[in-house]
Formats: C-alpha cells, sequence, structure tokens
C-alpha cells in the first residue's frame, strides 16, 4: 500500500520541530485600507497577512482580497477571519494540516502572546527536498483535469472561478495550448489603482480592469513535468522557478497540475481504523478528529465485511471561511483505493460536519455494497451455482 509506505517515509518531516521554520509574518491593523494591505503583502511577497486581536489571530490572504472594490478607501477588517496558530515547539504536521485544511500558505507562530513568524507551506516544501523523493512520482499527487481559461475570457470571470473553487492557479488556454498560468496574485495586481489616480476613479477603474480579456496576464515561467517525474525532481524545478505550481503533460496536452497542497498532502494525518485511513488537512479540535475517527471508522468495518479487497481510504477535509463569520462550509471527500479499479472518489458539501461525514458514509455504504453483491453475483454465475 503506497500511502502507508510514504507515511513512514514521511515520519521524520511530519514529526520535525518548526523553531527553525520560522519565517517573518506579514502583519496589519484592522483599519488599515486594502490598498495599503495588498501592498505590504506584495513588498514582503507573502500571501497571507495577520492581526492579533486579544488571544485570537486573524488572518486574510490574496484569494480573499479578489471581491474587494473600493480598494483605496475600504478597510481590511471586514475581510478578517479566525486562523489557527502554532508555537515554536509544534510539529511540521500541525502546520501541514492547517495549511491544508484551511487552503492558505502560511501559518502564524504565537508566543507571549505575539505574533513572533510565520511557517510558510514553501519552507516545509523546501525541507521535504532535502530527502530522497525519487520513488515518489507526479501520478501519486497532481490534481487531474484542473480547470483551465480561454485567453479571450475575462478577468472577471477568472476571478470568478477563483472565489468560488477556491483555487489560486488557472493554466490559460490560446489556440488549444497551455501558454501561462493565471495565479489570484496577477488578478489581484490588474485591479490595484494606481497611486496617481483620486478616489473617485478607483471603482470605475476596478470595474474596467475586470472587463479586460486575460490575454497575456500570467506566468509564462511555469515549470512543466510528465506524470512519471519523480517529487524531488518537481520540487526542485518549482523552487528555482519560485513558482507555486507544476503543470502535467503528456504529449504537450495538459493532465494536471500540482501545487504546495498537493506536495503538502504526502504529510497526511493517519487514524487507526480497520481500513488504513488517512486525513488531508485534519481539524484541528480533536472533537471532530474522534468524529471522523467514529464515523470513518464504523463505516469502513461495515464495508470490509462485503468488501475485503479495499486498501485503503484517502479523506481530504478543507473548510470554506470568508469574512469573519466564525462558521463555514465543509467541503470533504473521500478516496477509495482498491487493488484493480481506479480510486473511488465521493464528495459531500455542507456546515454541519456530523451531517456531511454522514452523508458520504451512506454514499459509500449504499454504492460499495451494490458493487460487492454485483461481483458476487457474477462469480456465482461462472461456477454454475443458482442465484438467489
Amino acid at each position: 500500500m503506497i500511502t502507508d509506505t510514504i507515511h513512514t517515509h514521511m515520519k521524520d518531516i511530519q514529526s520535525t520541530k518548526i523553531k527553525s521554520l520560522i519565517t517573518k509574518a506579514t502583519t496589519i491593523e484592522p483599519t488599515d485600507t486594502l490598498s495599503h494591505v495588498i501592498n505590504k503583502i506584495t513588498k514582503n511577497n507573502s500571501y497571507d497577512a495577520f492581526y492579533l486581536k486579544d488571544k485570537k489571530i486573524l488572518s486574510t490572504n490574496i484569494r480573499a482580497l479578489l471581491n474587494s472594490k473600493n480598494i483605496n478607501s475600504m478597510k481590511v477588517e471586514s475581510f478578517l477571519y479566525p486562523i489557527p496558530h502554532v508555537t515554536q515547539n509544534d510539529s511540521v504536521q500541525k502546520v501541514a494540516n492547517i495549511i491544508t485544511h484551511y487552503r492558505i500558505r502560511e501559518v502564524p507562530v504565537k508566543d507571549n502572546n505575539k505574533i513572533i513568524g510565520v511557517v510558510t507551506a514553501k519552507r516545509i516544501i523546501k525541507l521535504l527536498s532535502s530527502i530522497d523523493n525519487k520513488w515518489i512520482k507526479a501520478n501519486l499527487i497532481y490534481t487531474q483535469n484542473p480547470i483551465t481559461v480561454l485567453a479571450d475570457e475575462s478577468i472577471s470571470n477568472a476571478r470568478r472561478i477563483m472565489t468560488t473553487k477556491r483555487i489560486d492557479h488557472l493554466p490559460v488556454l490560446n489556440q488549444g495550448k497551455i501558454k501561462q498560468v493565471l495565479t489570484s496574485y496577477h488578478i489581484l495586481q490588474s485591479i490595484m489603482p494606481s497611486e496617481k489616480q483620486g478616489r473617485g476613479s478607483v471603482v470605475a477603474r476596478t470595474e474596467h480592469a475586470l472587463e479586460l480579456k486575460i490575454g497575456n496576464t500570467g506566468s509564462t515561467r511555469i515549470p512543466q513535468c510528465s506524470a512519471n517525474d519523480d517529487l524531488n525532481k518537481i520540487i526542485n524545478s518549482m523552487l528555482k522557478a519560485d513558482t507555486t505550481c507544476c503543470l502535467v503533460n503528456l504529449q504537450d496536452t495538459l493532465q494536471g497540475i500540482i501545487t504546495y497542497r498537493d506536495i503538502l498532502g504526502l504529510l497526511a494525518s493517519k487514524l487507526e481504523t480497520p481500513i488504513p485511513l488517512y486525513i488531508v488537512g485534519m481539524p484541528e479540535d480533536q472533537q471532530n478528529i474522534d468524529l471522523i475517527s467514529s464515523k470513518f471508522g464504523k463505516t469502513l468495518k461495515r464495508l470490509q465485511q462485503v468488501y475485503s479487497e479495499i486498501h485503503e481510504a484517502r479523506v481530504s477535509i478543507k473548510q470554506q471561511r470568508t469574512g469573519n463569520r466564525k462558521e463555514g462550509k465543509y467541503e470533504v471527500t473521500i478516496m477509495i483505493i482498491t487493488p484493480h479499479h481506479t480510486p473511488l472518489i465521493y464528495n459531500s458539501i455542507g456546515f454541519d460536519l456530523s451531517e456531511v461525514l454522514e452523508d458520504l458514509s451512506q454514499k459509500l455504504l449504499k454504492n460499495l455494497s451494490k458493487r460487492a453483491k454485483h461481483r458476487s453475483k457474477d462469480s456465482i454465475r461462472k461456477i454454475g451455482l443458482p442465484i438467489f
């Protein structure tokens, strides 16, 4: 079982203390204007920005700011939402869990009620490059069939896709070929008003920029690889190009995309269940961890009775949060690995994690039980026994 082998291989990285990985955080005030925050993020070459309120840390990021309009006058306060923090003695795996769960790139580090820095996805990726990962191939981690846009589509449409799908990378098709990759950072820069513009023209300028065609906007310096290229090669190419993604191609045809989040998924947490269960984006609170373990543990145990060929299950949990709302939808996907078939994938979305897990469990039991029953009838026919 390849996931179990990867999990064992990554144990030293997972347990590494983050103290040596801490870099400078981008801190802001809720009264800062959006333009000030964007300029600060750009200057620091960061993705997330943080504000310490009492004992909680609030955050915003480039993707969250895409929906902004009055950039020069609007305050960032309405774009801030609570985010978990870590301490210097926490592990790399805890940081990876937070990054994948909340779809961010930086996790704040707090000490003595102060933000002393962040641990970035990039620093963890660099740490991963220090070990031998040549046996881990791109086809084990890449996201298949990524969403693309056409060069003659509007920037507004690209922004809509990024905010609704909560993604930061859009490969751009021009005459049937991928010419560049448009990122959330490119869109934010395209709608940023000039410093010389007056406040009255800011909204008009932003709306005009959004209606422009994508054209050549984006980066052409995106590394590319094949499905059989190894992880070390992929990471090194991304670090060399200073990009956050790599395109996976087959004879000039786009097959998939690899982002920081895909790579950090290799640091998945493992829960002890009848069938090995790996969690990408493990939630922070123990109550939800117990809920996941209990719900899927029972479901997998029942499935094993009728479908013994299941090797492992892999769950991805993402929480969608916008603005200063504490609640957010849970997006949960479970992938069932069997030896002779392509992975079976089921997903569900909702505000109540318990209801989402119940929905997924019912889908699993219903669909896999049907498969097992059908397979059992086929085998009975082959040996000439009656079917009851």
